[in-house]
């Protein structure tokens, strides 16, 4: 509801540091609404990267690593017939660390 102009010196004063206070309101208004905005994003991507369902990794040298738990269990009293299958492994292992591939 518009006030009627006055020639108060005081009135007009306070009239004008109204208008510029609803002004410094209204741009802290959109601030906040932009800020909530960059916040709610940021949340998402954040939800996102920590609840990422995580990527199947090959299991690398599987098969070497089978081979000696069977050998081992096949030989418990003579763990040493399974020297070429812990060899095995062993090198598969190195292999796949040089070529950067993630071991299970």
């Amino acid at each position: 509801m518009p006030v009627p102009s006055s020639s108060n010196p005081e009135l007009e004063a306070i009239r004008s540091v109204l208008k510029k206070s609803e002004s410094v309101l209204e741009k802290l208004q959109k601030h906040e609404e932009n800020m909530l905005k960059e916040v709610t994003q940021k949340s998402k991507e954040l939800h996102e990267k920590e609840f990422r369902v995580p990527q199947q990794k090959s299991a690398v040298c599987q098969s070497e690593k089978d081979a000696c738990v069977t050998c081992y269990k096949e030989n418990i009293k003579d763990s040493l017939k399974c020297a070429s299958f812990v060899q095995s492994y062993h090198d598969c292992v190195r292999k796949a660390r040089n070529l950067g591939k993630v071991l299970e």
